[in-house]
């Protein structure tokens, strides 16, 4: 699998996590410091304790699972500066769309292009939501 991490092929990165954030909380916080997470985990633990992490990954079970982007979002607003990993079911036109709510890494599935991955950053030109980077939605300009 390959990793794009701050819209560039990375060759040198940790690993993702097999540690689910709910094993990590139950075990005392253990010395690592990446977990990995889904919209089953509790939110509010995940804030209280983000700043002991230095890699989220929030895995996407399906497509149609958006709780991935809330968490991003919301972990940003809060002012995690860490890694926050998307794994899972990360489709390639939404690679655009996750990085304005706050993800800066993407790990891509075998049968996904790193090229066509890389295109994807930049390709949505106006948008109608305020991202986690700062930029206001096209309506406020």
């Amino acid at each position: 699998m390959a990793l794009i991490k701050d819209q560039q092929l990375s060759l040198d990165h940790a690993t993702t996590p097999e540690l689910r954030f709910a094993d990590w909380l139950s075990d005392g916080q253990n010395n690592a410091d990446a977990v990995l997470a889904n919209g089953d985990d509790d939110l509010a633990s995940l804030l209280t304790h983000a700043n002991k992490l230095s890699m989220i990954a929030l895995e996407f079970d399906t497509f149609a699972d958006g709780r991935g982007f809330s968490m991003a979002r919301i972990l940003r607003r809060a002012g995690y500066q860490g890694e926050i990993r998307a794994v899972g079911d990360v489709a390639m036109d939404r690679i655009d769309f996750m990085q304005r709510v706050g993800f800066n890494a993407f790990e891509l599935r075998d049968d996904q292009e790193v090229t066509e991955a890389l295109s994807k950053f930049g390709e949505v030109t106006v948008h109608f939501q305020p991202s986690a980077d700062g930029k206001g939605p096209a309506y406020m300009a």
